[in-house]
């Protein structure tokens, strides 16, 4: 029993043995784990540590790269935008240099062609009274050539330049009704009544035109009314000479502020139209005139200058009243913020333009319309046998008149010689021949046909 009882102890105790050397096999399998864990971590963590100091460089690399491509992205771009502006300038400014040489050229070409003319008249000065008024007409190119090609280099100076051509617009106007006046006065303002009342005396001529709130005017006699009708062309064409300064130094001065045509609530759209009354007025006067003496002034063709002038008003006002219209709808359409100041620039530019070619134009038109022939001695007398003589023989009328003569002479001669052959006698040989005259009411020619009898009988017609 003894024996079983010690086995029974050296079991149990190899079993404790075991049992703690298990026990010590897992703590230092648990403490060798728990280091190998923190080991891990730790390195996990400086691992963790590099990698996230990788990624903060590489992520700074990656900003600055981007950075830098952005700048220099934007830096192209600008760069590029740059060379395309400076491209579009250089064409623009080489578009305006061919714009200002070629309008120069004609400036030049249309103000040397009207100097010589000016040079012709002042040389050949025959009619001193109408040539003078003639050469201040013909100073239109010049004055407007070069002015505009100003205008069109200097923009800034246009409105002031254009004050200038709208003065001498309205004088050139009233100084073509003072040259018809001259043309049938030659100086004598009486004269030019007297026509007038001839006029008045055979009702063609309507009295002045009435303006409402006043009395009615009435006439002694055909010369008052027609002094009063003369009054009244001259006083229409002088009041714009006065008052178109007036409209264009208030639309200069309004400039400054807002230069704008069209904003109702500027003075420039007022004035515009108190200018369009008032050139209606000159006009009206100056066609009033010209209607009633068109006949006295046919030879020396009036209405032709009246249209280089009417050509050269419209060319300065209407036109550029257009081009302004045409420029502020075309730039607001584009919805730009600067389309007014823009469109103002363009429109400027263009009429400027404009007015230097067609100015080449009407000076070559003056050459043919205001000629000095026109002044020498015995050029109206010519002249108004050549309209005589254009309209008479343009349809053939006096070559058929010509003929019908012929023919009715052959049928009277004829008809004279037989009734002279039944009457003839002896007791008639004395008495006196018989007288018959014709008159040819068209043309006034006179036909006498006279009989005669001899001592042979015979009758003979005579044309007188």
């Amino acid at each position: 029993m003894e024996g079983n009882d010690e086995d029974v102890r050296r079991l149990r105790s190899r079993i404790y043995l075991q049992c703690g050397f298990f026990v010590f096999i897992l703590v230092g399998i648990s403490i060798a784990f728990a280091w190998f864990v923190e080991t891990m971590y730790t390195e996990l963590d400086a691992r963790m540590d590099t990698i996230e100091k990788s990624h903060d460089i590489l992520e700074n690399k990656l900003l600055g790269a981007l950075k830098l491509f952005n700048y220099t992205v934007a830096k192209v771009q600008k760069d590029v935008e740059q060379q395309v502006q400076e491209v579009n300038d250089n064409v623009t400014s080489q578009n305006f240099l061919m714009a200002y040489q070629f309008a120069g050229i004609f400036a030049i070409l249309g103000s040397l062609i009207s100097f010589w003319h000016i040079s012709r008249h002042a040389r050949n000065l025959t009619e001193p009274i109408v040539q003078r008024k003639i050469i201040a007409i013909m100073w239109m190119i010049p004055i407007y050539s070069i002015s505009s090609w100003l205008g069109l280099i200097f923009v800034e100076a246009y409105s002031y330049l254009s004050l200038l051509k709208d003065m001498y617009e309205a004088y050139v106007i009233y100084n073509f009704l003072s040259l018809l006046i001259a043309i049938l006065g030659r100086g004598d303002r009486n004269v030019v009544i007297d026509l007038l009342s001839k006029h008045a005396d055979l009702d063609r001529l309507k009295p002045p035109m009435q303006f409402p709130l006043r009395p009615k005017r009435k006439f002694p006699t055909s010369r008052h009314k027609a002094e009063a009708v003369l009054n009244q062309c001259q006083l229409f064409c002088m009041q714009f000479v006065f008052l178109r300064p007036i409209t264009s130094s208030v639309t200069v001065f309004s400039d400054l502020f807002d230069e704008n045509r069209w904003d109702p609530t500027m003075p420039q759209l007022y004035m515009t139209l108190i200018t369009n009354v008032s050139i209606c007025y000159a006009f009206a006067g100056l066609m009033r005139f010209y209607q009633v003496m068109k006949n006295e002034l046919i030879w020396c063709n009036p209405f032709s200058k009246f249209l280089c002038i009417k050509g050269i008003v419209f060319m300065t006002f209407w036109q550029s009243v257009a081009i302004s219209f045409i420029a502020h709808a075309i730039y607001e359409n584009n919805g730009d913020p600067n389309a007014d100041e823009k469109a103002t620039e363009w429109s400027k530019r263009a009429q400027s333009f404009a007015v230097c070619l067609e100015m080449f134009v009407f000076a070559i038109a003056h050459g043919f319309v205001f000629p000095t022939e026109e002044w020498e001695p015995g050029y109206r007398a010519k002249e108004e046998s050549r309209i005589k003589a254009t309209f008479g023989d343009s349809l053939a009328l006096k070559d058929f008149v010509t003929d019908v003569k012929t023919v009715m002479k052959s049928r009277n001669k004829n008809k004279y010689s037989k009734i002279n052959e039944k009457q003839l006698s002896p007791s008639k040989n004395d008495e006196d021949a018989q007288k018959s005259i014709v008159m040819d009411s068209a043309f006034g020619n006179q036909f006498e046909i006279d009989s005669e009898d001899d001592d042979g009988g015979d009758n003979e017609n005579g044309i007188v």
